[in-house]
C-alpha cells in the first residue's frame, strides 16, 4: 500500500468518527515533497515525506497527522510569523500535546517550565515565556563564562609550568581517553544511528526551520478553518474532541472586525494628555540622543450588547469576543451593558478579558434606553452598541454632547439597512461574514 494510501484510509474514518479533523483536513492540499524531512503544513498545503510516512506504523502516523490537523485547526501555520522558528515550532509541539495529551514524546508544559503553573495556555504565551527562558539561558552562560575565565587566569598565573607530575597526569588522560574511545568504537550502534525519523519531527532543532517555512498570517486559510469550526459547533459534530479542547478551539474565533477602526472612531479621546518618555522611540528633534514619547489609551467605554431575542447565540459571542480584543489594544476597562427592550441590569466593569458572561434578556428590542443612560452618564468617551438593528432608530442624546456614538451590526446586511437611518447618532460599521 502506498502511502498516499494509508494517510486516505485514516482520513476516511475521520468523516466518521472525527468529522471536524476531516472537516478542515480537506482545506488543503495534501502532496509529496522529497526535499523535506517529514511532514509540514501551511499555505493551505500538507507536505510530506514518503520515506518518513513509510517509517511510521499505523498508529503513530494517526498521531502524527492528528497532530498536524490539530495545527491548523488552531491556525498555528496562519499567524503572524514569528522571527525565532525554532521557538514558534517549539510553542505549537507544547500547545498542541497540553490538549492532545498523546503517546508522542512532545514535551509538556511543566517539563519545559519545571511548573504547572503554565499548564494548558495557548501558542503566543509558550512562545513568549520560551524566549524568556532562553534570554534567562543566554545570561547565565554569559556570566558563567566570565566567571570561567577569570578563574582560569588565576590557575595560569599560581601553577608552575613545567610541573613533574603534569606530564604523568597527562598520560594517564591520555590512556583513559583512547579506552573510551575504542569502547566506543566497539559499541554497537551510535547516537547517530539511534534517533528514529519521529525524533527528528518531534526535535525543534532538527525540524523547526523547514516545518515552520510555510507559515505566514494568511486571512484566507483562516477564514475557511473558521467556517469548518462554526459548522462543527452548529451541528455539535466534534467527533471525540474532548470539552477542554473544544473551548481552545472556539477560543480561536475572531470576529472580522477591524478593531482598530473602531478605536479610530474614539481617536480624540483615547489619545491620554499623559505623556510617557520611552527609549523606544526616538525623540522628533534629536533622534535616539534623547527618548522619544508615547500616549497611552485611557478611553472609558460603554459596550452595550443587545440581547433580544432576534439575536443568535453565536452573535452574542461574537460581542463578548470583540470586548476582549479591546484590552489588546490598550483599552484598560470596559463597562458592558446587556439591554432587549429594556436595560437588564448594572454596567459589568471588566478590567481584562472574560470568557463566560451570563446573558441576560432575549425579548424585543429598544435602543432608547440605552441612549437614555448615556444622557444620564455622561463621563463615558464612547459607547460601542452591539445589535443586529431591528428596532426603530432612537431619539438623539439630549444632554450628552461628549460621548461618541458607534453603531456596530452583526452583519453586512443588517448595516446596509441601517447605516443612513442612524447615522445622524453616530459612525456605524460592521462584522464582516467569515
Amino acid at each position: 500500500m502506498s502511502t498516499k494510501q494509508r494517510i486516505s484510509q485514516i482520513i476516511e474514518k475521520w468523516y466518521v468518527i472525527e468529522p471536524l479533523f476531516f472537516a478542515v483536513w480537506t482545506t488543503h492540499e495534501l502532496s509529496i515533497d522529497s526535499n523535506i524531512q517529514n511532514i509540514r503544513t501551511g499555505q493551505g498545503r500538507i507536505e510530506y515525506n514518503p520515506t518518513f510516512i513509510a517509517g511510521l506504523d499505523d498508529q503513530t502516523l494517526e498521531q502524527v497527522l492528528q497532530f498536524e490537523v490539530m495545527r491548523i485547526i488552531l491556525k498555528h501555520p496562519y499567524l503572524r510569523r514569528k522571527e525565532n522558528q525554532r521557538v514558534a515550532y517549539t510553542a505549537s509541539n507544547i500547545t498542541l500535546q497540553e490538549y492532545l495529551e498523546t503517546p508522542l514524546h512532545f514535551p509538556k508544559a511543566k517539563e519545559v517550565f519545571q511548573t504547572t503553573e503554565y499548564d494548558k495556555k495557548y501558542f503566543e504565551f509558550y512562545y513568549y515565556k520560551l524566549l524568556e527562558l532562553a534570554d534567562e539561558e543566554q545570561s547565565m552562560m554569559g556570566e558563567s563564562a566570565q566567571g570561567g575565565a577569570s578563574g582560569g587566569n588565576d590557575k595560569k598565573s599560581t601553577e608552575p609550568d613545567d610541573s613533574p607530575s603534569t606530564g604523568g597526569e597527562s598520560e594517564q588522560e591520555t590512556d583513559s581517553n583512547d579506552n573510551e574511545q575504542k569502547r566506543e568504537e566497539e559499541s554497537p550502534s551510535t547516537t547517530s544511528e539511534s534517533e528514529t525519523e519521529i525524533d527528528h519531527y518531534i526535535d525543534p532543532e532538527s525540524s523547526a526551520i523547514e516545518n515552520t517555512a510555510l507559515w505566514d498570517e494568511n486571512e484566507y486559510y483562516s477564514n475557511q478553518i473558521n467556517e469548518k469550526i462554526e459548522s462543527a459547533l452548529e451541528s455539535q459534530s466534534w467527533g471525540t474532541i474532548p470539552s477542554r479542547i473544544q473551548e481552545r478551539i472556539l477560543a480561536t474565533l475572531k470576529p472580522k472586525v477591524n478593531y482598530r477602526q473602531i478605536l479610530r472612531s474614539f481617536k480624540a479621546s483615547i489619545i491620554s494628555v499623559n505623556r510617557v518618555l520611552t527609549r523606544m522611540k526616538p525623540s522628533r528633534r534629536y533622534g535616539f540622543l534623547y527618548m522619544g514619547s508615547r500616549r497611552d489609551f485611557c478611553t472609558k467605554l460603554l459596550f452595550a450588547v443587545d440581547v433580544s431575542g432576534s439575536v443568535t447565540h453565536q452573535d452574542i459571542r461574537k460581542a463578548f469576543s470583540i470586548i476582549n480584543q479591546l484590552f489588546k489594544y490598550g483599552i484598560q476597562s470596559v463597562d458592558v451593558l446587556q439591554f432587549d427592550a429594556e436595560i437588564k441590569d448594572k454596567p459589568l466593569s471588566l478590567k481584562k478579558a472574560k470568557y463566560q458572561v451570563k446573558v441576560i434578556g432575549r425579548g424585543g428590542t429598544d435602543f432608547q434606553p440605552v441612549i437614555d443612560y448615556i444622557d444620564k452618564h455622561k463621563d463615558y468617551d464612547g459607547l460601542i452598541i452591539f445589535t443586529d438593528g431591528f428596532a426603530p432608530v432612537p431619539v438623539a442624546p439630549n444632554k450628552n454632547r461628549r460621548t461618541k456614538i458607534l453603531w456596530l451590526f452583526n452583519n453586512e446586511n443588517n448595516y446596509l439597512n441601517m447605516k443612513l437611518q442612524v447615522r445622524q447618532i453616530g459612525r456605524s460599521t460592521f462584522i464582516k461574514a467569515s
